[in-house]
């Protein structure tokens, strides 16, 4: 499979994007004292709940991709070992003895006579008689294309691991702006409330 991988390149991203599945990009907050001066921004815990909401929806869009991956992860060692077998059924040239699975642990001996066509799962319970050479192009093409979603996918995921911390770092420095906030609230109080009249 690594063969594979290192030979299909990722796919270009559309202009202008820096992800395949349209993930907004979070801002780093470089000025905190700025930021939090906007009119939008006006208490440090309505700030926080929409940052943590931008968390929660980057969290949900890696469990996606996760399952995404993985999905594909066992689908291209199954597409390999498809062609594969068209390779071994196409050099065939008189019957032979093989084992099949019949159920979970059971097997059942059978003669394969020399073929000529194969059937192919299309997926949604559809499947399709393809000469052995038109099989081995469709599948070759599942397996680029296969790859080629994997590369773009793993891409994606790498960008939103950077704008989940990108969040959490904002998170984490509105949250102590908000401490310092209270700090220096406080000890202005205890200032005004110890000094005589």
């Amino acid at each position: 499979m690594t063969g594979i991988m290192d030979t299909i390149e990722m796919p270009k991203l559309p202009e202008n994007q820096k992800t395949f599945a349209g993930i907004p990009e979070a801002i780093f907050l470089e000025e905190i004292d700025t930021f939090m001066t906007q009119p939008e921004n006006e208490n440090c815990e309505k700030v926080l709940q929409r940052l943590d909401e931008q968390h929660g929806k980057y969290r949900f869009m890696a469990y996606n991709l996760e399952a995404r991956r993985r999905k594909l992860k066992s689908q291209i060692p199954d597409l390999e070992r498809s062609l594969e077998m068209v390779n071994v059924l196409r050099k065939e040239d008189e019957e032979r003895e093989t084992q099949f699975l019949l159920s979970d642990q059971v097997f059942i001996k059978t003669l394969v006579p020399p073929t000529k066509t194969v059937y192919l799962w299309l997926g949604a319970s559809v499947m399709l008689e393809y000469p052995l050479d038109e099989a081995e192009a469709l599948l070759k093409q599942n397996i680029t294309s296969a790859v080629g979603n994997l590369k773009s996918l793993e891409h994606d995921q790498d960008f939103l691991r950077d704008q989940i911390t990108t969040t959490e770092v904002n998170m984490a420095r509105v949250y102590n702006w908000g401490v310092k906030k209270r700090q220096a609230a406080a000890k202005s109080n205890a200032t005004t409330a110890t000094t005589p009249s």
